[in-house]
């Protein structure tokens, strides 16, 4: 095992004191025969400094024009040496043992790939929490699994074979659900296991802001294996989102028309209230067009 090279990649955009502490976890690792690949994606801040304070010829600076962490994580798996391939988000922390248990966990599993727990810091309360992964169930698709849980396979937890790290690559069109893509692609071509025990500090930050048209991509992209359960939950969190940041009227509208599109799952009471009818006329559109869905749903069953 000990003759195993590991390659670890970091994107990487600004906040350098956050980073240097990242950087610091992958030092400390207990299992020492590494490589990091730090893919600097255009920052404004100085990153190559604290590589050099950092000081150890195992890690690699690269600086690229800014375009996004896909891009950077791209780059990185393309320059890797190593027989396996770790992911790492450069505002992240990992327990010193990370890389010497996914090591064994992934033999031991005999899979291609692992995602895992997580430890949720939040930055704001300074309260810790867990969230622990598991493997789908039996008929379970990984889609369902990912936005039934959050945060199923986030990317700091991805440990994968290089081989298999290098034939799917993270979709460089994405700025949000970027590991939820990459994840499901993975899982469709290789055997991805769960690492039930953390070993991962996740940095949780408030959002300001969301690229939501991302997020409507992809699920556009991958809505027939979701099942309407989970559509439903999807999308109603995501409206809470966007109507909590403020996000632009045709977001919070889409977010409205998705939520209401399994309607058979909601009451006529929730139905109107998310739809909002701005007269009778067309609320009583609406009611004939809820009774409608449901005796057409029921008379599929």
């Amino acid at each position: 095992m000990n003759n195993s090279l590991i390659s670890v990649v970091i994107p990487v955009y600004n906040y350098p004191e956050a980073f240097r502490k990242t950087l610091e976890s992958v030092a400390n690792q207990t299992y020492r025969d590494f490589e990091v690949h730090v893919v600097d994606d255009g920052s404004e801040e100085d990153i190559e400094s604290v590589v050099k304070e950092i000081s150890d010829e195992r890690i690699r600076y690269h600086k690229l024009a800014h375009k996004n962490a896909n891009v950077a994580r791209n780059y990185g798996v393309v320059q890797s040496k190593g027989e396996y391939i770790a992911m790492l988000d450069s505002d992240d922390i990992w327990l010193e043992d990370h890389l010497e248990k996914c090591l064994e966990l992934l033999k031991e599993k005999n899979a291609d790939g692992l995602y895992g727990s997580l430890i949720i810091n939040n930055v704001i309360t300074n309260r810790k929490s867990i969230t622990y992964v598991c493997e789908p169930d039996k008929d379970e698709v990984m889609i369902n699994y990912l936005l039934l849980r959050g945060y199923g396979a986030q990317s700091s937890t991805l440990f994968m074979s290089a081989e298999s790290a290098k034939k799917v690559i993270w979709d460089p069109g994405l700025n949000r659900h970027q590991d939820y893509d990459f994840v499901v692609r993975y899982c469709k071509e290789y055997k991805m296991a769960a690492k039930e025990t953390p070993t991962v500090i996740y940095n949780l930050r408030p959002k300001s802001h969301c690229d939501f048209e991302s997020c409507i991509r992809f699920i556009k992209r991958v809505e027939s294996e979701i099942n309407p359960e989970v559509y439903h939950y999807y999308h109603k969190n995501m409206l809470e989102l966007a109507k909590r940041i403020n996000a632009a009227p045709e977001i919070i509208k889409h977010y409205r028309n998705e939520l209401t599109y399994h309607r058979e799952l909601m009451s006529f009471k929730d139905f109107i209230q998310i739809k909002r009818p701005s007269s009778k006329l067309q609320f009583l559109k609406l009611k004939m067009q809820y009774i409608w869905h449901i005796l057409r749903v029921r008379a599929a069953y």
